[in-house]
């Protein structure tokens, strides 16, 4: 989707001499530092940490506020050179950043000069320069003038699409990342999480991501210059998107890569007709976030704020949860709704009866179970213990509480319910 406008060979020689050394030897070596680095340290009080993504170009300080009231901790936008064929608007990323935390967020900066690697046109590129020097020179110095007020940094966006690298680019793209990585070792530059590189399909699973592309990637990790993965799952049901977390992160651990964590950096669901009406936007976007709870990641970014255009029947112009004009979308007032609730719970557990979903949350003394469907309607019990207060909160159309219903199979029972793809939770307390 659209966003705003040596080193391995290295690390494998330091792993046989460590592997050398008698295990009552303490060494220290670079991974070790990963413990307090990576996404797997991120500090939220929600069950995943949301972000939402902003137009650099056009987000007030109002909506800035309004994102940090409704729950959401973070916020994504793109950093691109000062380059007008990829930088038109010329962005004072500095004073943006200072607005972002003045909202009491935090940033995620995704770096990239282009789908060239530099720049898009000839004259982008000063005659004896290489690409890959020009985007390392820019990425590093970006990083150090605003490496105290950024929380997370990503590494491009989506080289696996051609709107942002061009395929013939591949291996200057491999270089590009090569050469950053040892620049930001060189000048000591290493933020607490570095994410990358924002692949449009799941790398590692499946025959999508061009092998030179996840080559790059688990050199940089390899390295200890990328902390964690960083995809966006677009897909139509968010169910789907469980079995494949499953999948990437086998697929990680054979490449030696454990401590490297999973981070969706984008992923939203569009209202345009005639194919998806605000209700079911809201349905996914709330599903969305549930099934990145159950799967244990930390970190989402949602695909957008605000609506680009006004148009009903363009699907780039709606994936915002607010419109165009500032309406609340159904997909805002659900999930904001749902972080009320889930402030300060963690997942128990998690479970997929042929595509009825039930998670279970605890917060201070409660069970919340939340319940839903891919699409059919399914009659399902929740168990609860006799003698137990249970209050059932529903979001769609809009937010409601109210009674359980009666109980149902004695004492050993529960609380039957009609499981649709719109969830809804039962919370259960002593």
């Amino acid at each position: 989707m659209k966003i705003f406008r040596g080193h391995g060979r290295r690390f494998f020689l330091q792993l046989c001499l460590l592997m050398c050394v008698g295990a009552s030897v303490a060494v220290t070596h670079p991974a070790q530092a990963r413990d307090t680095r990576g996404v797997s340290s991120l500090a939220t009080d929600y069950p995943v940490a949301l972000s939402v993504q902003i137009d650099p170009a056009t987000v007030t300080d109002a909506d800035l506020n309004d994102i940090r009231a409704a729950g959401f901790e973070f916020v994504r936008f793109g950093a691109r050179p000062p380059l007008k064929s990829v930088n038109p608007s010329s962005i004072d990323y500095p004073r943006l950043i200072k607005r972002v935390k003045n909202a009491r967020l935090e940033a995620i900066v995704t770096l990239f000069g282009g789908s060239a690697i530099w720049g898009q046109n000839p004259e982008d590129l000063r005659p004896g320069s290489r690409r890959e020097t020009r985007f390392s020179e820019f990425a590093t110095g970006f990083i150090k003038a605003n490496a105290a007020d950024v929380a997370v940094w990503e590494v491009w966006n989506e080289p696996d699409h051609k709107t942002f690298l061009k395929p013939e680019f591949m291996a200057n793209f491999k270089a590009a990342s090569s050469e950053l990585c040892a620049d930001m070792a060189r000048q000591k530059l290493q933020p607490k999480i570095v994410v990358g590189y924002g692949f449009a399909h799941m790398p590692f699973v499946g025959d999508k991501v061009p092998e030179t592309l996840e080559d790059a990637f688990v050199e940089a990790a390899s390295s200890d210059c990328l902390t964690d993965i960083s995809i966006h799952p677009y897909r139509p049901v968010p169910e789907t998107a469980f079995a494949d977390y499953g999948k990437l992160r086998a697929q990680l651990d054979q490449r030696q890569l454990h401590k490297t964590g999973i981070v969706i950096s984008e992923w939203g669901y569009a209202s345009y007709l005639p194919v998806r009406n605000r209700s079911t936007q809201a349905s996914l976007v709330f599903r969305e976030y549930l099934i990145n709870v159950a799967a244990d990641i930390k970190l989402l970014n949602l695909y957008a704020w605000k609506d680009r255009g006004r148009s009903s029947f363009s699907k780039e112009d709606n994936f915002g949860i607010m419109s165009n004009a500032g309406e609340k979308k159904e997909a805002f007032s659900a999930l904001t709704e749902f972080l009320k609730i889930a402030k300060h719970a963690r997942k128990v557990s998690y479970a997929d009866d042929k595509g009825a979903n039930r998670l279970v949350l605890e917060r201070d003394n409660a069970l919340l179970h939340v319940v839903w469907t891919q699409n059919t309607e399914r009659n399902l019990t929740v168990p609860v213990a006799e003698g137990k207060k249970c209050t059932r909160v529903d979001f769609f159309p809009q937010m409601r509480r109210g009674s359980c219903g009666p109980r149902t199979g004695g004492a050993e029972g529960g609380f039957a319910v009609k499981a649709t793809a719109y969830p809804f939770l039962l919370s259960v307390s002593d």
